[in-house]
């Protein structure tokens, strides 16, 4: 799968950042200037500018809104300055058509040819909680873009306490995500892990059979092993028997 860089899919998908600069002080000032598309509104492009002072989001453009907005008391005096500058107004209107207008069919286009369905499974693990006895693992593999929603449900509820998340990149730039639910369970629980991503025409919903608890489900096993050793032991002792029904010597003596 090719890199695809400067691509951040759905809500926004086109950044860049600007050159940072410093003033006599020492004091860096810096912006990103983003281009977002909403899914369902393709014809709706947003061109937005963060600016940032000393490390603080001072004030932002947005072409929605026509203006610059001010959310520090030195953002405040900048925004309301640069509003009235017609220049500058100008200038905002030709950047969102060269940056953003211009480029939105390249970047969907390139969006949809990178896309990759994730692969998803659902399992459990031992639990290190004192308090939880079941560890579920909800999976979502190779995916692409990053934006996946992995949501879990307990008796048809959504359930948000004891839920934790790891994400990593693979070599190909592709994603991967886990997602981790400690629970104590019931008998008649059920609980599902559902899975929402830009490839999927609908939400992919996973169910884990909680009927059985903790002692049933290791009954279960056991009883599984004896009945697989007990046919094993079995098939032995036929084959045994078969082989000396066949043997000369034991036929010659009966």
């Amino acid at each position: 799968m090719k890199r695809l860089t400067n691509l951040l899919c759905l809500c926004v998908f086109f950044s860049s950042v600007v050159e940072t600069s410093a003033d006599e002080n020492g004091y860096f000032m810096y912006s990103d200037f983003w281009c977002a598309l909403y899914p369902g509104e393709e014809q709706l492009v947003e061109y937005l500018i963060d600016w940032y002072f000393n490390k603080e989001f001072t004030m932002q453009y947005n072409s929605t809104v026509g203006k610059w907005t001010g959310f520090t008391p030195g953002g405040l005096i900048t925004a309301s300055s640069w509003n009235e500058d017609q220049h500058d107004v100008l200038q905002r209107k030709l950047e969102k058509q060269l940056i953003c207008v211009n480029n939105v069919g390249l970047a969907l286009n390139a969006t949809k040819e990178n896309m990759a369905e994730p692969s998803i499974s659902l399992q459990a693990v031992e639990s290190t909680s004192s308090t939880h006895d079941t560890l579920l693992v909800c999976s979502a593999y190779d995916f692409y873009p990053k934006k996946i929603r992995i949501t879990w449900h307990h008796n048809g509820q959504e359930v948000t306490s004891g839920v934790t998340l790891s994400e990593a990149t693979n070599e190909d730039w592709t994603y991967q995500v886990h997602s981790y639910l400690e629970y104590t369970s019931g008998r008649h629980d059920t609980v599902t892990c559902m899975v929402e991503h830009a490839t999927l025409k609908e939400p992919r919903v996973y169910e884990w059979d909680s009927s059985l608890n903790k002692s049933d489900r290791s009954f279960l096993i056991g009883g599984v092993f004896a009945l697989v050793f007990g046919t094993l032991f079995l098939s032995l002792g036929l084959f045994h028997y078969r082989k000396k029904s066949c043997d000369p010597r034991f036929s010659n003596a009966l």
